[in-house]
């Protein structure tokens, strides 16, 4: 009796590494997430989600609206719209569905798991945790919890259409063909002497290709990394000029997000910066479009919004992106 006591006596005062001890993930002051959701006779609209429950949908002409949910002040971390339903989750099992963008309900069996990610692959759904754990769904409304995958924090999460990835900050790549068995890789330790140790901050997923955004060794300099193999390789996206200077001059330099617009990668960066990634790395272009830093980006054919701390946000038309690139290239 006496070891058994002793024993609970530990566990109280050291904690037993339940979900709710879990990191929080990082959701700034503003918006973390944002998602493409359908055009309307108001434009292009878009989801946004963020610090302290706020949902908005924010439209081509600048315009928002924010969306009542059910789950009170959690905070949002990830948004995922299908054409059957929209999917919005964050801190402390937080999730909620819609059937219709506009009515909001709970979703169930998350416990109190901080999920970091969502993703759609093979007709499922799932989310990452940061207590290690992949939930899945096959509706969207309830959730189960999988056997836990990593001792660290899953970051966030990824899908092609043959792969479902996850990744941890100290670079484990997570990665599954069925969603049920998972093989793991260390990125630093496969690539040690081939490529400069990193650490990972997000991955995203466009079209076929899966994008994993960190920083190499020098803490001021982002890396971009993408794979269309599913991990088989992965690729830099360089920079040997930004606007016609050594990228150096704009360092330090944070990339929060991606997405793909007319063939070309843009990066929703710090300090309220849009990064433009061409086909021609001496012709990468940087412009500033806010005074917060801008930690997600969507698009639709015609529109980008990016969006981030205090809720800041822009959006811009094709022809406004090309009006900044022509004033950038004529300082």
């Amino acid at each position: 009796m006496t070891i058994v006591y002793i024993l609970l006596l530990l566990l109280l005062l050291t904690g037993c590494g339940t979900p709710e001890e879990a990191a929080l993930p990082d959701v700034g002051s503003g918006y973390v997430d944002a998602v493409f959701e359908k055009t309307t006779d108001r434009g292009d609209a878009f989801l946004a989600c963020g610090a302290g429950g706020r949902l908005d949908r924010i439209y081509e002409d600048g315009t928002f609206e924010t969306i009542v949910l059910p789950m009170g002040d959690s905070d949002l971390t990830s948004i995922l719209v299908t054409e059957e339903i929209t999917i919005v989750a964050g801190t402390s099992g937080a999730i909620a569905h819609s059937r219709d963008g506009i009515k909001f309900e709970s979703s169930k069996g998350a416990g109190k798991e901080h999920i970091s990610g969502l993703a759609q692959f093979n007709g499922k759904f799932y989310a990452s945790t940061q207590s290690g754990k992949i939930l899945s769904s096959a509706d969207g409304i309830s959730w189960k919890s999988g056997e836990k995958l990593s001792d660290k924090p899953i970051i966030a999460m990824a899908a092609s259409s043959s792969y479902l990835m996850a990744v941890t900050e100290d670079t484990d790549i997570l990665k599954s063909e069925d969603g049920v068995t998972w093989n793991t890789q260390n990125y630093n330790t496969v690539y040690d002497g081939l490529a400069d140790a990193q650490s990972f901050s997000n991955i995203i997923g466009t079209n076929e290709n899966l994008y994993i955004l960190g920083r190499t060794k020098n803490p001021d300099a982002p890396s971009v990394m993408y794979s269309s193999d599913g991990g088989g390789l992965w690729s830099y996206v360089s920079s040997m000029e930004l606007n016609n200077r050594p990228p150096e001059e704009f360092y330090p330099l944070t990339i929060y997000s991606v997405a793909l617009f007319g063939g070309e990668l843009l990066a929703a960066c710090d300090s309220g910066r849009l990064l433009t990634f061409t086909d021609c790395p001496s012709c990468n272009e940087i412009v500033t479009v806010k005074n917060a830093d801008m930690r997600c980006i969507s698009v639709s054919d015609d529109t980008v919004l990016v969006a981030g701390d205090q809720f800041e946000f822009s959006v811009l038309s094709r022809e406004e992106l090309q009006n900044l690139s022509m004033s950038v290239n004529q300082d």
